[in-house]
């Protein structure tokens, strides 16, 4: 009990000090997979920016391989698909949360993580592959979703 009060004392005075951000601050959402114990193209991720307004797809292994380069390709968006997927960040619930939830990659189950930039700093949370997080469910359906439709075309 005493350990949830100290975490809650800690979240509001992060939140105090650094202040909340809103969805018209926010300048781009990232989200990725990767696999620890893998060959081959092990990482997948994109990153929507607002800035210019695209997608950028890359897949690359886990250490240098040659049969594997890294492989990164831009998408042109649309103002409504970004404000599509910015609008369904809970922001309150993803400020909270702790830079991992759960055992992310135990037991090579694989490790996936959203990050959201904003004007004035950055969030990363990295959960574990397939699961969702309370709250953020249509935000992770969505993103998952946008990274198999650009990874599949590089």
């Amino acid at each position: 009990m005493q350990t949830l009060w100290q975490y809650h004392l800690v979240v509001s005075i992060f939140l105090a000090v650094h202040g909340n951000f809103e969805t018209k601050d926010v300048r781009s959402i990232s989200s990725g997979l990767s696999f620890g114990m893998c060959a081959g193209y092990c990482k997948q991720s994109i990153n929507m920016t607002l800035d210019p307004l695209q997608i950028i797809a890359l897949k690359e292994p886990n250490f240098e391989q040659t049969s594997y380069p890294p492989i990164q390709k831009a998408f042109p968006t649309t103002q409504n698909a970004w404000e599509d997927i910015v609008t369904t960040i809970n922001l309150k619930i993803f400020q909270t949360l702790g830079d991992t939830v759960g055992c992310p990659d135990c037991a090579d189950g694989g490790a996936e993580w959203i990050r959201v930039d904003w004007i004035n700093g950055s969030k990363r949370v990295t959960f574990e592959n397939g699961r969702a997080i309370k709250g953020l469910e249509e935000l992770i359906e969505k993103l998952r979703q946008m990274r198999q439709q650009y990874i599949a075309q590089i």
